[in-house]
Parts: structure tokens; C-alpha cells; sequence
């Protein structure tokens, strides 16, 4: 199992950092949900619990979006095209409940009151995130609000998988 966290940790590191020079992502997030994926089959092998399933899944439909959202977005240049707004926020909320899986997986497996905790403080930042990002089409501000909670929200992540692999490597 410790296999499977380190792929959902380097993954979730690719998926959650955005580092670029001159344009040039340093982390693609098609790779990051790439090993995100690797490491949901891993642990789909491990046992089959539905929540793996479902995040190997989203990851594989968000690999695709991470592919073509960039030419999507060449496409409409400077212009605000709702249906596009419209994909990325569906594309967000589809890696909200991605890292939910993950998480309540790992609950599953080994239901404890920290894991359980990780999910309720998990979802509620993710939640606010979300609510702040589509509050920032209307009221620009509110983007800065939500820049912070994505970075937060990184590093919970980041947190939260580093502790799950952790735990794998000292016996119970």
C-alpha cells in the first residue's frame, strides 16, 4: 500500500502545484492524474473498494481534460465563453470528489478518526473553494480568496497523503 500513496502523492503534487516558466508547465496535471490513476488501480488491486474504482475513472476523464482544455482555451483567446467556465468548473468538481474517493477509500480500508477528519476538513475547504471560484466570475475579487484556498488545499493534500504513506510504512 505504500506503493499506491507514493503514486497518489507525486500525483497529487503534479495535479495541485501549477509551476511554470515562460508559459512551460513544469508539472502537467495530465501526468499528475496519470499517476493518480496508476496508483487508484494499484489500490483497486489491493481491494476492490468502488471509490478506487470511481477516482480511476474521473482521473482518466480528467487526463482528457487537462489534454484538451489548453486548445480549448487557445481557441476562445481573450473572450469569457461561458460553456468553457462551464467545463472547468465541472472539471474542478470532478478533482474535488477525485481526492474525496481517495481519501474516504483509505477510510474504508482503515476507518480511524483522522482519516475521517482529513475528509470533513477536506470537502469543506473544497467546498468553499469551489463557491469562491464561481463567485469570482461575478465578483473578481473573490479570486484572490480562492487562489489562497487552492494553495491551502494543496497542501492539505500533500499533507494528507504524505501522513497516508506514512502510516503504511510503520506496523500497526
Amino acid at each position: 500500500m505504500k506503493k499506491v500513496y507514493t503514486y497518489l502523492l507525486i500525483g497529487c503534487l503534479f495535479t495541485t502545484l501549477d509551476l511554470s516558466i515562460g508559459g512551460l508547465h513544469l508539472l502537467p496535471d495530465s501526468i499528475g492524474y496519470l499517476l493518480i490513476v496508476i496508483g487508484a488501480y494499484l489500490g483497486e488491486k489491493h481491494q476492490r473498494i468502488q471509490e478506487m474504482v470511481q477516482a480511476k475513472y474521473l482521473g482518466i476523464a480528467l487526463i482528457v481534460y487537462s489534454l484538451i482544455y489548453p486548445f480549448l482555451q487557445e481557441a476562445a483567446g481573450n473572450e469569457t465563453l461561458w460553456p468553457l467556465v462551464s467545463l472547468s468548473l465541472t472539471a474542478q468538481l470532478a478533482t474535488l470528489y477525485l481526492f474525496y474517493s481517495l481519501i474516504k477509500a483509505e477510510y474504508i480500508w482503515h476507518p480511524q478518526t483522522q482519516t475521517r477528519l482529513f475528509i470533513t476538513n477536506y470537502l469543506t475547504l473544497g467546498i468553499i473553494q469551489f463557491v469562491a471560484t464561481c463567485l469570482s466570475y461575478f465578483v473578481p475579487v473573490l479570486g484572490i480568496l480562492s487562489g489562497a484556498l487552492a494553495l491551502i488545499i494543496a497542501i492539505y493534500l500533500i499533507y494528507i497523503f504524505y501522513t497516508l504513506r506514512e502510516q503504511q510504512s510503520t506496523p500497526e
